[in-house]
């Protein structure tokens, strides 16, 4: 049997520690974070979802997340600071139509931007598809515009391979974005590399 066809169970209280981050499941404990992350002019623009008017709007998809992270489809992240236990971002890895085929999405709270959390959670979520839910490819998008985010996935061994001019709308208006991928084989090489650089 292939690693593709094994139902991995992973429980809600796992959690995977970076140097400077703790990758944890959702809470209530997060919400007032998230919901702040939200008051700042732009942050929703690259995203599918829009700011919600109220903070309670944020319970319901909270339960989505753990309903989703139980059912096995989508394991969304608290990138929490690991001595406070407060949220930094959000990084998300969802199934797609093929089983061995993730996706990545993430954000980062705007107080935490450019401090290369991301791609310290990103390069620790990339293993945890690959290691753990047995992915073959992960995938991700981002918004033309969103420059940060491509830097990001660029660190992580991601490389463009399609322009999607009709992405998602936003107000009214068409996103484009580029979407990228890193396959095991390109991952496992460019950690053999990285390996061989630090100990040579």
């Amino acid at each position: 049997m292939s690693n593709v066809e094994i139902e991995t169970i992973i429980p809600l209280d796992f959690k995977i520690d970076t140097a400077r981050c703790r990758l944890r499941c959702p809470s209530a404990a997060d919400i007032p974070d998230v919901f702040s992350a939200t008051r700042f002019a732009g942050f929703n623009d690259g995203m599918q979802w829009e700011p919600p008017d109220s903070i309670e709007e944020l319970e319901q998809p909270l339960q989505d997340n753990l309903a989703d992270w139980a059912a096995g489809t989508t394991y969304c992240f608290t990138i929490a600071n690991p001595t406070t236990d407060r949220l930094i971002g959000r990084i998300g890895i969802r199934k797609t139509a093929r089983a061995d085929v993730w996706n990545l999405g993430f954000w980062t709270h705007p107080e935490y931007q450019g401090q290369g959390y991301m791609t310290e959670a990103a390069t620790a979520t990339i293993e945890f598809g690959f290691e753990t839910l047995g992915a073959t490819r992960i995938e991700a998008s981002y918004a033309l515009w969103n420059q940060a985010s491509k830097r990001t996935l660029e660190k992580i061994g991601m490389r463009i391979v399609r322009y999607i001019p009709h992405a998602f709308q936003k107000k009214g208006r068409w996103i484009e974005a580029n979407k990228m991928e890193i396959t095991k084989q390109e991952w496992l090489t460019l950690n053999s590399r990285l390996y061989k650089s630090t100990t040579c």
